[in-house]
């Protein structure tokens, strides 16, 4: 979405292959169709190929695996500081 950010987005939309449950959710996000006259500059087209701007193959992969790992070592800070602060309990 970003790649056709304030462009014609029909040409990738359905370069993408959605499904029909995503054809009709389209169809309830329609706002109007902009009426065209002359001398108004012509729409820019996504019929240029995206490029994608990440340097991995897969965005998606890096950030879910970038949360999954915050997740893991927050729930490890979690349970250190709660086995040091039983086992400092113990010492008092």
């Amino acid at each position: 979405m970003l790649d056709v950010g304030g462009q014609d987005a029909t040409e990738a939309f359905e370069d993408v292959g959605h499904s029909d449950e995503a054809r009709e959710i389209l169809e309830g996000l329609l706002v109007g169709t902009v009426k065209r006259q002359p001398g108004d500059p012509a729409p820019k087209s996504s019929a240029q190929p995206t490029s994608t701007k990440t340097s991995g193959p897969d965005a998606a992969g890096l950030g879910a695996g970038l949360y999954a790992i915050l997740l893991v070592g927050g729930a490890l800070a979690y349970f250190a500081y709660s086995y040091l602060q039983a086992n400092g309990a113990d010492k008092q």
